[in-house]
């Protein structure tokens, strides 16, 4: 994700925070909802338009950066082949290492979750071996990565947490409520890229706003978000399959 537009994000971000719609923006800049919207997602905003909203919003330009992270040139963080290996043999380390990773500490996490004072400090020594946080006194935690967690496709926790998406996500019986759409399309390579780089930073968008949240202590509940394509021909019953070329 660019520098810009991990400042747009915070902007909008921030405007959320502070409750101020985009309908309440365009009022105030004389402009159309959709024009805010156009305004918020362009990469060629100016100057003189962020410190008008700014102003308006009565946010400062430095709230925004610092919201941003930008001094984190690094926003996907991996995890070396030792570090993913070790969590991938013990899933229950695994959990409590993304519990760590998305803010939440050793005594909530006692407390909220079926493990116990013992278990949760083996948990942290564990975790401080490897490297993955650094650990103080009164089971103070420090992570020593920061960023959005990627675990690599073709790592250890990656090829675990691939099965179990097969085994037990795929196999749910959605319900009506559930989103899921499918389409079987015919594209080119170049445009399966393309929108690759599109879910990629959509996903990124999603793991931005679950963040927000986080540090907002907005209700949530658990989620999960699955993007995927794959070449994949379809024939009815296989009546009718394609011919070899």
């Amino acid at each position: 994700m660019s520098q810009i537009d991990q400042f747009l994000g915070a902007l909008k971000r921030t405007l959320k925070a502070k409750n101020i719609l985009y309908r309440d923006l365009a009022k105030s800049l004389d402009l159309s909802e959709s024009s805010v919207k156009r305004i918020l997602s362009s990469k060629s905003l100016s100057l003189e338009r962020l410190e008008e909203i700014c102003r308006l919003a009565d946010i400062s330009f430095s709230e925004v950066v610092k919201s941003a992270n930008l001094e984190d040139g690094n926003q996907v963080m991996t995890l070396t082949d030792e570090q993913e290996k070790a969590l991938a043999e013990n899933a229950r380390l695994l959990h409590y290492y993304m519990m760590l990773h998305d803010g939440k500490t050793p005594q909530k996490i006692e407390k909220e979750y079926q493990i116990t004072r013992a278990e949760s400090q083996k948990f942290l020594f564990q975790l401080d071996r490897l490297n993955l946080i650094e650990l103080h006194p009164r089971d103070k935690v420090k992570m020593k990565k920061q960023g959005f967690l990627r675990f690599r496709r073709d790592g250890p926790v990656g090829k675990a947490m691939f099965e179990q998406t097969k085994s037990s996500y795929l196999s749910y019986e959605f319900k009506p409520e559930d989103y899921i759409r499918f389409s079987l399309l015919r594209v080119s390579p170049p445009t399966l890229a393309k929108y690759k780089s599109k879910l990629d930073r959509l996903m990124l968008d999603l793991q931005e706003e679950a963040r927000f949240e986080a540090e907002h202590n907005v209700p949530v509940v658990d989620t999960g978000v699955l993007l995927s394509y794959r070449p994949w021909q379809y024939s009815y019953m296989d009546a009718i399959k394609k011919k070899e070329s």
